[in-house]
């Protein structure tokens, strides 16, 4: 960033200075000790030349110019008055008392003590001279000078600052690529970069992004690979944040996770708001394709785009889903998640927390194909983020309702205050495992109930329904229950694509053989009994079209500790163990 101005060498010329420094402290958020620096300068050196560097008879111009460039604040004062060195002037006898001091001298001293850098030039062809100061701040002073960490408190960002690795990028240099693992995010000191993809080799913009927003959280958060590349658009200065240091920040200031959450949320929705004005636009494309096919079979390459598109988002999808399932001793948890179009409504997720408890979630947002999938996409981050922010080291039945209590209703509030106007909700059941004790504590918001049976297909019990869905009312009370899984037994938990399922003659799959199925098949692994179910409803279909999206959660407690898991004859499928 760079700014000048010239004025008349006169009284009225300083006092338009010090007015456009205020402006440049403003607009520039400068440190207080930077916009110090500014007005000293023009107070001391530009008095100095309206007094003495120039005579009434030959007044000229006096000209400000101002560079600000991550963090290296550099004033050039220009004059073509009698040159000056103010490098040469001898220093104050700082010792002497007030009368015994010689009068002048203090201001620029303070100037070269204050600045980093002092340097003049006088040309004597053109007349010109030129006094140059810079400063540079220090990274806590970058840190503090973004809104981000405006609510962070000074002693814990004077304690993480020498902490932080701080990286520089050219223009066009990778910060890192897609499928990279991710033990970090970063906060843009300076500059600007682009998060790119690539299509069938093909590259495409997601997104810029500017001084003072954060990047690559979501893989801290839940350690997945880096969905996208990052590359810089200009020179551009990060500082990279691990978890310890994310962790802190959350835990020191909740202003700051609830502006982290914010930025992740409003990330999200810009994106996918994009994604579904082109996804549109492309779908009104398509129609007039098929209608003038005969005509104009050129047309068909915008329906290879609209392909890749959909790859891109089925393929960002799939990738918030679990690459890897906890398996802690002594038990085994299986999943399956399959859309019913390219992007699905329902999801699966298991949140490790600190403490070692596990959470199990399993949700169905309103409706199908895209719009269904940037609330899954949403609701996921809320419930990730504010699970892991509210996490404590206590297993605790306290403890437990109050981690549900703050990720529902946060979700819930949110959805509820910002998207009102979508008339959408999602389903969601949330529970919580400790697996020491096998003591799930719960929150089911609309769900399907989830069962609950024993090893020998008993179903011992059907989870309450629970309160309305998230998203529907603002300030929703809700009730957190909780049970216990003894050894051999397994929690089942579905979405409705599974008992809804129809065949060619449109009747439905219905919970009589959902039921009997979970009976016939109990002994098997969680493992085995997901790709069951999924070729049994599969079969049922006979090749009907998929009406909605399936989803699938089998959570089993082994009998011993060390039992190796049941085989299940004719069992196939694609579930996720």
């Amino acid at each position: 960033m760079r700014r000048q101005i010239t004025v008349f060498a006169d009284q009225n010329g300083i006092s338009t200075l010090l007015a456009f420094s205020d402006e440049l402290e403003a607009d520039w958020r400068l440190p207080h000790e930077y916009g110090y620096l500014l007005r000293l300068v023009i107070e001391e050196v530009a008095t100095n030349i309206v007094k003495y560097g120039y005579r009434d008879h030959n007044r000229d111009q006096i000209q400000l110019i101002c560079e600000y460039d991550q963090g290296v604040l550099t004033i050039t004062m220009r004059d073509r008055g009698q040159p000056f060195d103010p490098r040469e002037a001898p220093l104050p006898d700082l010792a002497a008392t007030a009368e015994q001091r010689a009068i002048g001298g203090l201001g620029l001293f303070f100037v070269r003590e204050y600045a980093d850098t002092l340097s003049y030039d006088h040309d004597p062809d053109s007349g010109w001279n030129e006094l140059t100061v810079t400063k540079t701040m220090t990274l806590l002073d970058r840190l503090r000078a973004l809104p981000i960490f405006q609510a962070v408190p000074e002693a814990v960002l004077a304690e993480i600052a020498p902490r932080l690795a701080e990286c520089r990028l050219a223009a066009g240099e990778v910060l890192f690529h897609q499928g990279d693992t991710g033990a970090e995010c970063f906060i843009i000191l300076g500059g600007a970069v682009e998060v790119i993809t690539f299509v069938n080799g093909s590259e495409l913009r997601l997104e810029v992004f500017h001084t003072g927003q954060i990047i690559g959280e979501m893989s801290l958060i839940d350690h997945s690979p880096r969905s996208a590349t990052v590359r810089a658009i200009e020179p551009s200065r990060l500082v990279a944040l691990n978890e310890a240091v994310f962790a802190q920040l959350i835990g020191s200031s909740p202003a700051l996770a609830m502006t982290m959450l914010r930025s992740i949320v409003s990330r999200v929705r810009n994106t996918n708001q994009r994604m579904i004005h082109d996804l549109e636009r492309k779908n009104a494309e398509l129609l007039t394709a098929y209608q003038q096919l005969q005509a104009a079979q050129a047309e068909l390459i915008r329906l290879n785009r609209l392909e890749e598109e959909l790859a891109v988002a089925r393929r960002i999808q799939q990738s918030f889903l679990p690459r890897v399932l906890p398996q802690p001793p002594g038990w085994r948890i299986a999943a399956f998640s399959r859309g019913a179009q390219a992007v699905g409504g329902d999801f699966f997720d298991t949140i490790t927390l600190p403490n070692g408890q596990i959470g199990l979630v399993v949700a169905d947002a309103c409706g199908k194909g895209v719009t269904a999938a940037l609330f899954v996409a949403l609701s996921r981050s809320l419930l990730r983020a504010a699970s892991q922010a509210a996490g404590s080291a206590q297993r605790s039945r306290e403890a437990s309702a109050a981690i549900l209590l703050h990720a529902v209703s946060l979700t819930n509030d949110y959805i509820c205050r910002e998207h009102n106007d979508a008339t959408m909700f999602v389903t969601l059941f949330y529970g919580l495992l400790d697996p020491e004790t096998g003591v799930v504590m719960y929150i089911n918001a609309g769900h399907n109930p989830p069962l609950r049976i024993g090893r020998d297909g008993t179903i011992i019990e059907e989870l309450s329904e629970g309160a309305l869905p998230i998203g529907v009312v603002a300030g929703q009370m809700y009730e957190v229950r909780e049970f216990q899984l003894a050894p051999g037994e397994k929690l089942v938990a579905f979405s409705d694509g599974i008992t809804e399922a129809m065949n060619p003659s449109n009747e439905l799959f219905g919970d009589a053989r959902w039921q009997a199925l979970l009976r016939e098949q109990a002994h098997c692994a969680a493992a085995d009994l997901v790709a069951a179910a999924v070729a049994a409803v599969d079969a049922f279909a006979s090749g009907a079209p998929q009406a909605d999206d399936m989803t699938l959660l089998i959570v089993e407690r082994l009998l011993v500790a060390d039992e190796p898991p049941t085989g299940c004859i004719g069992a196939t499928g694609n579930g996720r163990a």
